[in-house]
């Protein structure tokens, strides 16, 4: 017991560190993580001030970066939001309400303020989803689960969003390059807002790169436009039918061209997003729901790499337990540099693409398989 308790407290040591607060890119610190609290319309989904992060770079590139935060769809899923004890300990979650102040010291990967990191240079700024609702949603819900616990869901997204790039205009105004990148659902959040964010930067280059976002399901639409009260094609341009990356992608190559390189990352068989996808159709996860959810990713990736869209892809079965079954959110941990496909890791895929300005697909055989 004394060894479980002691290692609790050094643990805490280690995250517990809370970002230097700033309202303002200017007042915070060069290759450091600060925190920006933003005024209302803007709040968690526990009704909390919202936050999002900044890491000012010492070059002119900008990487807008949204945060994987879940989905709350249901009565069941309002009352399993992400808590300290889940974290620890495990249990079911679906959604992020809040982020705590420590989840800055766990980024990583491609949010990793070290030098070995290839993108450490380039100002950054995440954008937590807060509301369990792709930061799209516009509206306020009380529910009862089935064992009578009531909720109630802020889908607060859209503000939140909206408020954060307003911030990230009026402090980064002329880049000399843009990403717009997520994780997670985080990766169908930067694939969405994207068309705005290329609006606002009218003549720079544009990134848009989705790690492990793939999550299809045929209620999704009904949940954007039902649940979260998104008014989804008006504000955004394009319907999100029941793959909203895979809508989204199309839609940014036809409004963007040749000004934009898109991205994708993701592994066969990524439980949680496969799982996701059979529960938004009041499904659960089994081996026969992973495996159509392969298929559809296949399919997927297959019509977005088709030249006429152009996608490039990192598609691997890295890491794949006894089960098939792969780790994902691969781009903000220790895998955006181990994960290895075709010889290329994740980072060296990514680092070449938009630094080196080559784009070269990897794992492509794995979606005829």
């Amino acid at each position: 017991m004394l060894v479980v308790v002691l290692a609790v407290v050094v643990t805490g040591a280690v995250v517990l560190k809370r970002a230097p607060s700033v309202s303002s890119l200017s007042e915070a610190h060069a290759g450091a993580w600060s925190s920006v609290t933003l005024g209302s319309p803007a709040r968690n989904g526990d009704g909390s001030a919202y936050n999002i992060f900044v890491k000012p770079g010492t070059g002119k590139g900008l990487m807008v970066f949204f945060g994987d935060g879940g989905l709350n769809f249901t009565a069941e899923t309002a009352v399993q939001p992400v808590s300290l004890a889940t974290t620890i300990f495990g249990g079911d979650n679906f959604y992020s309400d809040h982020l705590p102040f420590y989840e800055v010291n766990t980024f990583g990967g491609l949010l990793s303020a070290s030098d070995q990191n290839p993108f450490a240079g380039y100002t950054t700024v995440v954008i937590p989803t807060t509301t369990g609702d792709l930061g799209v949603g516009d509206t306020t819900t009380s529910t009862v689960s089935k064992g009578g616990q009531a909720a109630t869901s802020v889908f607060n997204g859209y503000a939140n969003t909206r408020a954060a790039l307003d911030w990230v205009y009026a402090n980064v105004p002329s880049p000399d390059t843009v990403m717009v990148a997520g994780t997670g659902t985080g990766g169908l959040s930067s694939a969405i807002w994207l068309g705005d964010v290329g609006a606002h930067y009218r003549t720079q280059p544009l990134t848009e790169y989705s790690d492990s976002s793939f999550i299809e399901a045929s209620s999704f639409p009904i949940v954007i436009d039902g649940v979260w009260q998104a008014n989804f094609e008006h504000r955004f341009g394009f319907s999100p039918t029941r793959s909203p990356l895979t809508a989204a992608t199309v839609y940014n190559t036809g409004l963007f061209g040749s000004r934009l390189t898109t991205l994708l990352s993701q592994t066969l068989l990524d439980r949680s997003s496969a799982a996701f996808s059979a529960e938004l159709d009041d499904g659960y996860y089994s081996p026969q729901a992973g495996a159509d959810w392969n298929f559809q990713l296949k399919s997927a990736l297959r019509t977005l790499t088709a030249s006429d869209v152009g996608a490039t892809v990192f598609v691997t079965n890295y890491g794949a337990d006894a089960h098939g079954e792969t780790p994902g959110l691969l781009a903000t941990g220790d895998l955006f540099g181990s994960a290895t496909q075709d010889g290329v890791t994740l980072e060296q895929f990514v680092t070449r693409a938009v630094q080196g300005g080559h784009p070269v697909s990897a794992g492509l055989a794995l979606l005829e398989q």
